[in-house]
C-alpha cells in the first residue's frame, strides 16, 4: 500500500507519518520531502520503483498541494492500493507550528501553498489536525489501513 500524506507545511504530516511508521515497524518505510535534497516530486518515480513491494506500507510525506503530483503517484503505483490522507489545518496554526520547526520554511511560502492548495477530492482519510492530536490521528489511520 502507498500512503500519501497531503497538506500544507505545518499541518502535521511528518509528525503523524513518523508516529505511524513507529507503530507499523518494519513493514513501513517513509520518504519525507524535508529530508530529500532536490525536488521530491521528480524523485517519486525512482522512490516507487525501488521500494514498491519491499514493504507493506510505503509512506510519502510531502505537501502534494498540486493534484498533478498525486496523480503521478496514482499512475505509477496503480497496481497497489493507494491511500490519500489529507491533513487539514488553519493556516494560522500551520504558520505557528512552522516557526517552531528546525527546518521551517519562510512564512510567505506557507501562505502561498495554502492559497494554491488543490485539496484532494474524496481523500481516504480527512483529519483536522488543529482538533485531533497526533496519536489519535495515527489510531484513525490504523483503523482504516489495517
Amino acid at each position: 500500500m502507498v500512503i500519501i500524506f497531503c497538506g500544507i507545511p505545518g499541518s502535521g504530516k511528518t509528525t503523524i507519518g513518523n508516529l505511524l511508521v513507529k507503530r507499523l515497524g518494519r513493514q513501513a518505510k517513509i520518504f519525507t520531502s524535508d529530508k530529500i535534497s532536490g525536488s521530491f516530486y521528480r524523485k517519486i518515480p525512482r522512490i516507487l520503483k525501488e521500494n514498491l513491494g519491499k514493504v507493506n506500507f510505503l509512506i510519502l510525506d510531502a505537501t502534494f498541494f498540486q493534484k498533478k503530483w498525486r496523480d503521478l503517484v496514482y499512475n505509477l503505483a496503480k497496481r497497489k492500493k493507494i491511500f490519500t490522507i489529507y491533513l487539514d489545518c488553519p493556516v494560522a496554526v500551520c504558520v505557528k507550528r512552522n516557526k517552531k520547526r528546525k527546518a521551517g520554511i519562510p512564512e510567505k511560502a506557507v501562505f502561498i501553498m495554502a492559497h494554491q492548495m488543490e485539496k484532494p477530492e474524496g481523500p481516504d482519510i480527512f483529519i483536522n489536525t488543529a482538533k485531533t492530536r497526533p496519536q489519535k490521528a495515527v489510531e484513525v489511520i490504523l483503523g482504516k489501513i489495517l
